[in-house]
This record gives structure tokens, C-alpha cells and sequence, in this order.
């Protein structure tokens, strides 16, 4: 899990620090830089699994515009399977030409000892002995932890980039655009699910114990449902209702409402996604559904990640219900004043609930 987080020059995030718990609800105006927080780390991600150019994941665009530094700094302190991990990143844009952007500086270290150090270009790389291994010239338009193999001398820094690349998870859930096609072969979601049709197949046939506990609570939610199925008949993913004499029919899913397509994405979420050791970010997954829905599934989610094998989740969200339950005992609340984002414990308001609290605009007042 994600113990610290240290971001410098994005966006309105200056000097900005946060030590998340296992379970944080991050609260605030829009505007205020939650969603920028997920996007640093959305954007380590694409560096390490995607081999991304550092200027589609961090452009010059992205620094503070009321700065005149061109430099930005993250660092991550994450633990793994009992082991303390400090990643740091320095980028470095072209005041000259905004679209280009540099790796300045990247390091990885395990507790105090370095496994590598990506500086001006050259990556020098450590065994997990401590022993120094090969120089090698690297492009310092990319990461240079990205693009290293794993082998058998470098097996904790390798610990370190499966994390960010397999158990680090972003789920954004727009209904609007999921498909119902599943003739694309899909091993990672997309944040907004839209190859969840796709996506779905795959995942039931390797985690078949998931996918009856998921379609047992839908089962429960929506009315009539029995099951998420391929047709027959083309590629698409329908959706199978009983009727009152006990027939069923079939309705392709995209011809679900917008509400029971959330509903199927949450609860599928719930049960394939949801694992130890991984960090869960819901940004929005309350859209489109109603109160009683997201109830019973936000339940399942906050007893899972507070158990002891529970993975770390984050939520971002302005709903009443998660501000309710969440918000007095994990809320963090990003506001700002004219300048960078800043952020403090959620304090209510005696005699009203969180979500009133923060309504009434009294929110650490």
C-alpha cells in the first residue's frame, strides 16, 4: 500500500504531501486536486507497464501556471509484502519547447539500499545483494525503471514494478461508453470500463468462484437478473432476465440502462478486482445509481479493505452516502485558497451529518 505521497510543480499539487490509510475518501470542491493526485500516479503507471514518453504523461502543460519552475518532483513510498520501497522521480520540461519533457532523475531504493538510479541518462542498476551491476546509457525520454527486464539479481525491484504496473487500479465507470462487443481480447480494464464486454469473458473463465459471487449479488440489485452471458449468436454481452412464468429472455448490454450498467461494472469490480496488497481508486462510482443501490455494494467494499487482507481503496466522490459512512473517520479534504492545493482531516459539525457538513459549506470551519 501507498504509505506517502510527494508531489511538487502539477498542476495546483506544490509541495504537496499525504499519507493515505487503507482507506481514504478524498472530499472537496471540484477544482480542488483530487482527481490530479490519481493522475500522478495514473501517469507512473503508463511510465512503467506502457513504456510512455515522460511528455504524454507528465507534459510542461501540467505544471503550475502561476510557477516559473519547469521541474516536477514525485516520490512514493509504498509497501510491499513487508518491504519498504521509496521511488523518486524528477522531470525536467523545455521552457524552450513545451511538448518535450525528460527524465532528470529516477530512483528506486529498498529500505536505505538503492536498486537503481536513473541520472542525466545513464542507469546505473544494483543487484538485490547491494552489489553494483552494469552502467547503461539509457533514453531519458522514458523511464528508465520501465524499461528494465526482470532476472534473477533484481528480483525486489521487480516486486516493486509489477505493483505499480498489475495491482495499481484507476476505475472511472462511464456507462455511456461501454460496449457490448466482446470480439476484442482485453487482459486490462480500461478506467472507464469501456471494454468491459470484452474484458468480462476472460476474467469469468479464469476466476469462475468470482464471477457466481458477483453474479449472486447482482442477482440481489436487479430485478429479475440471472446473468451476464456472450450471445450465441454474434459477439456481444447481454444480459439474462427471468419472467413470472419462469421463462428468461435476453437483452444486449448496452440496452441496459445507464444505472444497471454501473451496477454490473461495480459488483464485477467488487469481486475480480478488489485483492490484497493492491490499491483500488473509485473516482465517481456512485453516478447513475441510486441510494439503496450503492448502499450494499459500498458496504462490501469498506468491510473487504478494512479486513486484514483487505486490499488499500480510495474514493473519490461528492455523493451524500460515502461523505455519511466515510468521510468522519477516513475523509481527507482538499481545498484551496487562491493558490495550491492543501489538505486537512475531515471535521464535521456537531448535530450534522458529513454530507450536510459539507452541503451547509462549513467543512473544516
Amino acid at each position: 500500500m501507498i504509505q506517502r505521497i510527494y508531489i511538487d510543480n502539477f498542476r495546483t499539487l506544490i509541495n504537496f504531501e499525504w499519507k493515505p490509510g487503507k482507506l481514504a475518501l478524498l472530499l472537496g470542491d471540484n477544482g480542488s486536486g483530487k482527481s490530479s493526485v490519481v493522475d500522478v500516479l495514473w501517469g507512473i503507471r503508463a511510465m512503467l507497464a506502457d513504456q510512455a514518453e515522460i511528455r504524454h504523461c507528465f507534459p510542461g502543460s501540467t505544471r503550475a501556471r502561476w510557477e516559473k519552475r519547469f521541474d516536477l518532483a514525485i516520490e512514493l513510498e509504498v509497501q510491499i509484502e513487508q518491504r519498504n520501497y521509496t521511488y523518486k522521480l524528477a522531470v525536467e520540461h523545455s521552457q524552450a519547447e513545451p511538448q518535450k519533457s525528460r527524465v532528470r532523475r529516477e530512483t528506486l531504493l529498498l529500505g536505505n539500499t538503492c536498486l537503481m538510479d536513473f541520472d542525466g541518462g545513464e542507469l546505473q542498476l544494483y543487484r538485490d545483494d547491494g552489489t553494483a551491476g552494469p552502467i547503461v546509457t539509457s533514453d531519458w525520454t522514458r523511464s528508465g525503471l520501465g524499461g528494465i527486464a526482470p532476472n534473477r539479481s533484481n528480483q525486489h525491484l521487480t516486486a516493486f514494478k509489477r505493483w505499480v504496473c498489475d495491482d495499481v487500479w484507476l476505475i472511472r465507470p462511464d456507462p455511456r461508453a461501454m460496449s457490448s462487443r466482446t470480439d476484442d481480447d482485453n487482459e486490462w480494464l480500461t478506467p472507464n470500463l469501456s471494454n468491459f464486454a470484452s474484458w468480462l469473458p476472460r476474467w469469468m473463465a479464469q476466476d469462475f468462484s468470482g464471477a457466481m459471487q458477483a453474479t449472486q449479488a447482482l442477482q440481489q440489485c436487479l430485478n429479475g437478473f440471472q446473468a451476464l452471458q456472450v450471445s450465441r449468436t454474434a459477439p456481444k454481452l447481454e444480459a439474462l432476465f427471468l419472467v413470472a412464468d419462469g421463462g428468461t429472455y435476453a437483452v444486449e448490454f448496452t440496452d441496459l440502462s445507464e444505472g444497471q450498467r454501473q451496477l454490473c461494472g461495480l459488483y464485477v469490480m467488487r469481486h475480480a478486482v478488489l485483492q490484497p496488497n493492491r490499491l483500488v481508486i473509485f473516482d465517481e462510482p456512485d453516478n447513475y445509481v441510486a441510494l439503496r443501490e450503492i448502499q450494499p455494494w459500498l458496504a462490501e467494499v469498506v468491510d473487504f479493505s478494512l479486513s486484514t487482507h483487505g486490499p488499500q481503496v480510495w474514493f473519490v466522490s461528492h455523493h451524500p452516502e460515502l461523505l455519511t459512512q466515510l468521510a468522519p473517520s477516513h475523509g481527507t479534504r482538499f481545498f484551496r485558497d487562491r493558490g495550491p492545493t492543501r489538505i486537512q482531516p475531515f471535521t464535521g459539525t456537531e448535530g450534522l451529518t458529513a454530507s450536510e457538513t459539507v452541503a451547509r459549506g462549513w467543512s473544516g470551519e
